[in-house]
C-alpha cells in the first residue's frame, strides 16, 4: 500500500513538474493510436468491400441483335476461358426487363409502355476478387468478341474501394509500422526526460539502497496510463468519425461498423505494450548512462 502510494505520488509529481510535456505526450499517444485505428478500419472496409458480391466484380456484356443458341453457348465458353472470370450467366431481354421493373418499380414512367424487345440480351460476368484491379483488361477482351455490342462496369464508390484492396492493405501496414515506431519513440522521450528531470533524486534514493524496481516502476506505470488514456480517446474519436462517415455516406453502412469492445481491448493492450517497450528502453538507456 505504501509503495503504491509512493508510485502515485511520483507520477503526480512528474505531471506537476512537466504539465505541458505530459499533455503533449497524451496528445501524441491519442493521435498515433487514432491513426492506427483509422488504418485498421480502412483495411477492414476494403476487405469487406472486396468480399461483397457485386461490389467490384460484375461486368455486363451486351450482345448485338438476336443471337442463336449455339452462338450464345460459344460466347459463354469464351468468356469463362478468360483470366479472372469466375462465372458468366446469360440474361435474356425478357429477364432484363423484369430486373428493370424490380429496380425502378412497376409504376415508374420509364417502365410503362416499354417494349422488352428493344432491350439487348446480355451476359452478367462475375470477376474474381483478386482480379478486381484488372477489370479494364477484361472489358477490353470482351469488346473484341464480334457479337458483343457494349461492355459496362459501373463499380461505384464501394467498387473502387474494393478494387484498391491490395494497395490499401500495403499502405495500411506501412503506416501502421510508422505509427508503432512513433508511439514507442514518444514514450521513450517522455520517460527519458522525466528521468533526467529527477536524476538527482533517483541518485540519492539509489545511494540509500532503493532497488531499481522501486525507482523506475512509476515510469512504467505512467507509460501504461498514457497508453490506456490514449486508447480510450482514440476509440472515442474513431467511433465519432465512423458515425459521421455513415451519416454522410449511408451506402457504406453494410461494410463499415463502429469499433467494438474487442477492438477497444486489443487497441488498449497494444498501446500498453508499445508504451511499456518505449519506457523500458528509456530506463535501460538511463541505467547504462
Amino acid at each position: 500500500m505504501v509503495r503504491l502510494f509512493y508510485i502515485c505520488k511520483r507520477i503526480a509529481t512528474g505531471v506537476h513538474l512537466r504539465p505541458w510535456g505530459s499533455f503533449l505526450t497524451l496528445v501524441a499517444c491519442w493521435f498515433a493510436l487514432f491513426q492506427l485505428a483509422f488504418v485498421f478500419c480502412t483495411i477492414t472496409l476494403a476487405e469487406r468491400a472486396a468480399l461483397m458480391p457485386g461490389a467490384n466484380s460484375t461486368v455486363m456484356a451486351y450482345l448485338k441483335g438476336d443471337q442463336q443458341q449455339s452462338t450464345i453457348e460459344s460466347i459463354k465458353e469464351r468468356i469463362l476461358a478468360m483470366e479472372g472470370v469466375s462465372r458468366a450467366g446469360f440474361i435474356s431481354r425478357g429477364e432484363g426487363f423484369e430486373r428493370m421493373k424490380q429496380w425502378l418499380g412497376d409504376d415508374n414512367p420509364m417502365i410503362q409502355g416499354l417494349d422488352p424487345e428493344i432491350l439487348p440480351d446480355a451476359f452478367e460476368i462475375r470477376v474474381k476478387p483478386s482480379y478486381a484491379g484488372n477489370i479494364e483488361t477484361l472489358t477490353k477482351e470482351l469488346r473484341e468478341i464480334p457479337a458483343v455490342d457494349d461492355v459496362r462496369c459501373d463499380r461505384g464508390l464501394v467498387g473502387m474501394i474494393a478494387g484498391a484492396y491490395h494497395s490499401i492493405v500495403f499502405a495500411g501496414i506501412s503506416l501502421a509500422l510508422v505509427v508503432v515506431v512513433c508511439l514507442g519513440l514518444v514514450m521513450f522521450l517522455s520517460v527519458r526526460v522525466g528521468i533526467m528531470t529527477r536524476n538527482q533524486e533517483i541518485e540519492v534514493l539509489n545511494l540509500l539502497g532503493a532497488g531499481r524496481g522501486f525507482l523506475f516502476a512509476p515510469y512504467i506505470i505512467e507509460a501504461v496510463v498514457y497508453g490506456l488514456a490514449g486508447s480510450i480517446l482514440a476509440s472515442l474519436s474513431a467511433w465519432g468519425a465512423v458515425s459521421y462517415l455513415l451519416s454522410r455516406l449511408p451506402v457504406l453502412s453494410g461494410i463499415v461498423s463502429s469499433p467494438g469492445t474487442s477492438q477497444f481491448f486489443a487497441m488498449a493492450a497494444f498501446a500498453c505494450l508499445c508504451s511499456v517497450s518505449g519506457a523500458v528502453l528509456a530506463i535501460r538507456r538511463s541505467i547504462d548512462a
